[in-house]
């Protein structure tokens, strides 16, 4: 049996007020951004324009799934942010525990599927995002990804001894837009 002195009791100055504001949820609402009821030839195509689209606003889209004609299912595509998820931490323990995740549980969602006269059209199943859209994406890993022809640009450069730095320069000549750094410039040039 538990001795009447052994129970809890709360303090007046620790039971919380009701009064105390809610936790407040950043939400930011984008569905007037992506209302296109456009047919595209390609699945390539709609996701540039998808993407473009997303960039503009200030956050990058990812494949999240996809289905290329099963029995069962019809050709789709489904698009999330980047910060879409869940971080899973490892079960390893990590030598930097302070570092974060971007994962944040973004709730936005596209979804692409092919039409029978063989065009790709896109809905919005959620044009919410939880967290804020930043203005400029430098240093995001899919928004600095290098083009095609970038890729063959950086690797004829190479062939012609031309040092990295000139060859960042020349890239962000050809396309103002390029946010790609010197790191994609070494890593092209190390694979080929």
């Amino acid at each position: 049996m538990v001795h009447p002195d052994n129970i809890f009791k709360p303090n007046v100055s620790q039971v919380v007020s009701p009064l105390v504001s809610p936790i407040v949820i950043k939400v930011v609402d984008i569905h007037e951004h992506f209302e296109n009821g456009e047919e595209f030839g390609l699945r390539e195509d709609m996701l540039h324009w998808i993407r473009t689209e997303a960039m503009k606003l200030g956050f990058c889209i990812v494949i999240g799934g996809s289905d290329n004609n099963t029995a069962r299912r019809n050709v789709f595509v489904t698009l999330t942010c980047e910060r879409s998820g869940k971080y899973i931490c490892r079960i390893q323990k990590l030598k930097h525990d302070d570092t974060g995740s971007r994962k944040c549980e973004c709730p936005f969602r596209l979804r692409g599927y092919l039409l029978e006269n063989n065009k790709w059209r896109f809905n919005v199943i959620c044009c919410l995002h939880n967290h804020d859209l930043i203005p400029k994406l430098v240093g995001h890993p899919i928004a600095c990804r290098l083009l095609p022809d970038e890729k063959t640009c950086v690797s004829d450069m190479t062939l012609s001894l031309v040092p990295p730095k000139n060859i960042l320069a020349t890239l962000k000549r050809k396309r103002p837009g390029n946010t790609s750094n010197i790191k994609q410039v070494y890593n092209r040039r190390y694979q080929s």
